[in-house]
């Protein structure tokens, strides 16, 4: 059975027009599939929307080269092929934070996220939410 490597990738949103304070990068998770001709295939589970509004909308096939202004990419793990789907169950279940003024967003999501996919085994288990967080720090 192929494994195949999770990473936790962040992504530069860039500035606040108001203040110029740099936004909060959005984080999301990439399972790998396949690396050929400048093509990073895979399979994206990533919240959308903004604070109040967010909503997760399950796997999406993405060429993480195209995916935007990437900041880091942190392998954090693997994932049976067989296992693909019980990724997006995990990640279904997290709690979504509807509150816009809580100062949730999607790095919380992910961090939940890590915590339960570790519970599975698919994060490495080394790996704390105070580790992903030094390494991602902004």
């Amino acid at each position: 059975m192929a494994k195949r490597t999770l990473y936790l990738v962040t992504y530069d949103r860039g500035t606040y027009d108001t203040t110029g304070k740099v936004k909060p990068h959005h984080w999301s998770f990439f399972i790998q599939k396949e690396v050929n001709g400048g093509k990073d295939m895979g399979i994206a589970h990533q919240l959308h929307g903004m604070p109040g509004a967010f909503y997760y909308t399950g796997p999406e096939v993405l060429d993480l080269a195209e995916s935007g202004p990437r900041k880091e990419e942190l392998e954090i793990g693997e994932v049976d092929d067989s296992r693909l789907c019980r990724v997006h169950e995990i990640l279904q279940q997290v709690r979504i934070d509807t509150v816009e003024s809580s100062g949730w967003n999607c790095q919380d999501w992910a961090l939940d996220g890590l915590e339960r996919l570790k519970e599975e085994g698919f994060v490495y288990d080394y790996l704390t939410q105070e580790t992903v967080k030094h390494w991602l720090r902004e």
